[in-house]
């Protein structure tokens, strides 16, 4: 109880002395809040994006991915696997096949289309060597081929653009059943640094889908924006050249189906797992690659996303029929303009110079802190701190000066000794010469 009376008294003695200390430790405790996020703004700054149009003095064009439909040959898939198989995704093609007789690389060659097979004639700016054409085997779309530009376009029109003719050379199946929609052709548009993949990833929202029949005549009009994402901590990209996050992705796919199947199969490359080898592994790995196809959630892989990268959009000019005797397709694909691209840029909306402005209002606002007061409290604590040491060091040093004092004064006398000599045998050589 005379604890409490104690406490009431020293409270009551200077109210207005109290009443400074809560404000000041009120204020005390916002500062250290505010200086907290300061400091956490500066090390995870803010992201914002920023949206402008930019004028083209060069175009960019997109990379084309083309597979066939169908996508495979029936007579040769049926004759090698020793059974019905109008697509190796059917039970039937593995059930009697010839597990190391055939090889499958045999297997998806033969029975898939070559590139003479496709493409009738092909270009951009109206030549060959503009471009440059690789394949890549998936196990629904068959063998894809991929046309990628080997420049920039100056100008924009149809006849600068890409002219495609493709070849379908269809064949009469030996099934009475439907295996898909209609004979065509699928048409993936794609920043020219990334590789198809036929899964559904995060990455495949940046792909662009056309679906072309044959005999028609189809004009594409292309429009483009550009991404730049910043990397922060929690969101990392990458900016190696070259990089892929659609084929990073397929990679983790293959290789946790793999892991899964204890084998992999003939359109996973690069894969440490032996090749399936016999019909129920086989059966087993396809089952798990249609669930993952068929799928309409993103698979779930550690890949970065690219830091910068395109996005093209696509607008059907004209669709008509392409009147030949043949089963072909003709493509254009152009820009019409050049004059304004989007361009959709991360920047970090906090830097430094936002920083020391934060923290000096708010010491300042709240404390009625300045940079002078800042140095008298720095001045303060010093001699706090280290006041003890630095008064030892001046006694010491006033004990030096007072032992050196007396040799000091020794030295002086003999100085102006030594200078009253001189000065007296001077003048009298001077009162020599007269």
């Amino acid at each position: 109880m005379g604890y409490w009376l104690e406490l009431r008294a020293w409270l009551l003695r200077d109210p207005a002395k109290l009443i400074r200390y809560l404000v000041l430790f009120i204020c005390s405790i916002i500062v250290i809040v505010q200086l907290y996020e300061c400091f956490s703004k500066l090390s995870n700054p803010p992201i914002s994006t920023h949206s402008y149009y930019n004028v083209n003095h060069t175009i960019e064009m997109p990379a084309i991915t083309i597979c066939r439909e169908p996508p495979y040959k029936e007579e040769v898939l049926s004759d090698l696997s020793r059974g019905y198989c109008p697509h190796p995704k059917f039970a039937t093609c593995w059930m009697d096949y010839p597990f190391g007789e055939v090889s499958f690389e045999d297997f998806f060659n033969n029975a898939t289309f070559s590139q003479e097979e496709t493409f009738y004639s092909y270009g951009l700016n109206g030549e060959k060597s503009n471009v440059a054409i690789d394949s890549s085997v998936h196990f629904y779309m068959g063998r894809c081929y991929t046309v990628r530009p080997l420049m920039d376009m100056k100008r924009v029109s149809k006849s600068v653009g890409y002219s495609l003719t493709l070849e379908h050379n269809l064949v009469t199946t030996v099934s009475d059943i439907d295996l898909t929609s209609g004979a065509g052709w699928h048409i993936f548009l794609h920043d020219k640094r990334e590789n198809f993949t036929e899964i559904n990833m995060k990455g495949s929202g940046r792909v662009e889908y056309v679906f072309a029949g044959i005999n028609e005549q189809i004009e594409i009009k292309l429009q483009s924006q550009y991404f730049s994402n910043v990397e922060t901590h929690k969101e990392t990209c990458s900016r190696k050249e070259g990089y892929s996050d659609l084929k990073c992705g397929e990679i983790c796919i293959w290789h946790d189906l793999s892991d899964e199947s204890d084998c992999s199969g003939p359109w996973m490359h690069d894969m440490i797992y032996e090749p399936c080898n016999d019909s129920d592994s086989m059966r087993n790995l396809i089952k798990n690659y249609k669930a993952v196809y068929e799928s309409d959630d993103d698979y779930e892989c550690n890949c970065m996303e690219p830091c910068e990268s395109r996005i093209f959009t696509t607008y059907i000019q004209s669709r008509k029929t392409f009147s030949q005797p043949e089963p072909r397709t003709l493509l254009y694909i152009y820009y019409t303009t050049k004059l304004i691209s989007q361009m959709i840029e991360e920047r970090p909306s906090y830097d430094t110079t936002q920083f020391i402005a934060d923290v000096g209002g708010s010491l300042g606002f709240l404390l009625g802190l300045s940079v002078l007061g800042i140095i008298g409290i720095l001045e303060h604590l010093t001699l706090f701190f280290c006041g003890d040491c630095i008064r030892r060091l001046q006694l010491k040093n006033e004990e030096k000066n007072r032992s050196k004092s007396p040799e000091d004064g020794e030295s002086q006398t003999s100085v102006e000794t030594l200078d009253i000599n001189d000065v007296y045998t001077v003048e009298k050589a001077q009162l020599g010469k007269y």
